[in-house]
């Protein structure tokens, strides 16, 4: 078998290749292209889009049956996630409840908004580590404590 008809065959495992060629030890050697010209060949050249497939009848009421069954089992995960959060959150609420009933300093401290989201005496996020590595004399403001 020539080598030209060894190229057109084994074209068809390697799609996307400018070449492929073959060494006479029947190693298969393929051309390296980078996906950047892939790409922009692929935009370029793209082939003219195709026309949708007509379905037969019998082949259009199977594939609405198909597409039924699984709107029904997506709706069938979604209501069971659904009834998991509602779960959830009745039983965050009789947690609140409780905690009311049994302390209400920490209900008023859990049920707070604070004004503040990060910590502003938080030191900046950088790559390099700062000069001193801890302050050790740092301790929190009284008017920043909320218990």
């Amino acid at each position: 078998m020539n080598r030209l008809v060894l190229a057109y065959k084994f074209s068809y495992f390697f799609p996307g290749k400018k070449y492929i060629s073959l060494r006479y030890n029947s190693t298969i050697q393929k051309s390296v292209s980078d996906s950047y010209t892939d790409l922009l060949l692929r935009i370029l050249y793209e082939s003219p889009a195709q026309p949708p497939i007509q379905f037969s009848e019998e082949e259009l009421e199977r594939h609405e049956v198909i597409h039924r069954a699984w709107q029904i089992c997506e709706r069938a995960k979604r209501e069971e996630l659904d009834r998991q959060l509602e779960m959830q959150y009745n039983k965050m609420k009789m947690a609140c409840i409780e905690l009311e009933r049994t302390d209400k300093r920490l209900f008023k401290a859990a049920m707070s908004k604070k004004k503040y989201y990060f910590p502003v005496e938080m030191r900046t996020p950088t790559d390099t580590p700062p000069s001193q590595i801890w302050k050790y004399e740092w301790t929190v403001s009284p008017e920043k404590v909320d218990i």
